[in-house]
């Protein structure tokens, strides 16, 4: 993973309700996790990859995950669901990925 440090990207309000909606959109508002297919309400925010100290309020890092895998991202199955993440975000923008892990 590329970690030279840059300025984050932190959105706020309005334009982080926008990015919410277009990541709930892309995703069909629901879980992004293989076989899942839960509903995630618009009401509750997109999961950030990488998470942590890395994260940004960007389209090519945020995807939908329900309440249960959100929570297993941080618990017992998170590499798991890490790696799902970020092959679902890698595919789907693949030079932004390209740049994240070189």
């Amino acid at each position: 993973m590329n970690l030279a440090k840059k300025k984050t990207i932190r959105l706020k309000g309005k334009k982080l309700a926008e990015l919410n909606k277009k990541i709930h959109e892309r995703d069909g508002y629901t879980c992004i996790i293989k076989g899942c297919g839960r509903r995630v309400p618009l009401d509750e925010k997109f999961h950030h990859e990488p998470c942590g100290a890395y994260k940004e309020d960007v389209i090519h890092k945020g995807c939908c995950l329900c309440y249960m895998h959100h929570q297993e991202r941080e618990g017992n199955n998170a590499a798991a669901i890490k790696e799902e993440c970020q092959e679902y975000l890698s595919e789907r923008y693949p030079k932004e990925w390209e740049m994240i892990y070189v």
